[in-house]
């Protein structure tokens, strides 16, 4: 069983390949935008490093955010044309559950995932980890600065931690959502989550002009 996990909602993207549960490789980079170059070259490195080929891939894993919708969409699109030739499976994992995994294997059992959602506001989404699988216990929602409410023994996680310190004092260093989580998490799924990118903003209509 070898799956490919593609996670690119934050500036850090990274790709990893999973056999069995065991990672066989991954790689990770540093971009503010991602570009299509960018993931497909490091997806022939990575396959290289593991001599691996698309054909042998079991099960693609893609994060679905909340984070950068234009690095989800790419990362949607690209899972779904490889898989596409050998009808392979594909599975959206929350970026936040892959966060929130690395968290409880530190010991952490409630979990804070935030980001910021900009226009005065922070993305939230609250987990427990008391399984083995982090579980949301309430819903990703948008919360303006002011009324952000959580419990002290909460551990709070921001992968735009440079950004939120002023709120959240105890963030400390910007954390990632990594593709070997989304991997794993995509192993261990038995609810699938819905196949689209979670954007927390809703769309903005902008009404055309008309001439008169």
């Amino acid at each position: 069983m070898i799956t490919l996990g593609i996670e690119c909602s934050s500036r850090q993207g990274s790709v990893a390949l999973l056999s069995d549960g065991k990672l066989l490789a991954e790689k990770s980079w540093i971009a503010e935008r991602v570009r299509h170059n960018t993931i497909f070259q490091t997806l022939e490195n990575l396959m290289g490093d593991a001599k691996i080929s698309y054909t042998d891939i079991s099960l693609y894993a893609v994060g679905r955010g909340p984070g950068s919708f234009s690095g989800m969409r790419m990362s949607f699109a690209i899972a779904q044309a490889l898989a596409l030739p050998t009808k392979t499976a594909v599975r959206a994992i929350s970026s936040g559950a892959a966060m929130a995994l690395v968290a409880a294997r530190e010991g952490a059992e409630k979990i804070a995932i935030i980001g910021d959602a900009r226009r005065g506001q922070v993305w939230l989404g609250l987990f427990n980890a008391e399984a083995a699988y982090p579980t949301i216990d309430e819903d990703w929602k948008l919360v303006p600065y002011n009324d952000v409410s959580i419990s002290e023994e909460t551990v709070i996680i921001s992968p735009e931690a440079e950004r939120l310190t002023a709120i959240f004092p105890t963030l400390g260093t910007p954390r990632f959502p990594h593709a070997k989580e989304i991997a794993e998490l995509a192993n261990m799924q038995t609810d699938p989550e819905p196949f689209e990118p979670l954007y927390m903003h809703p769309p903005v209509f902008v009404e055309p002009k008309t001439t008169p």
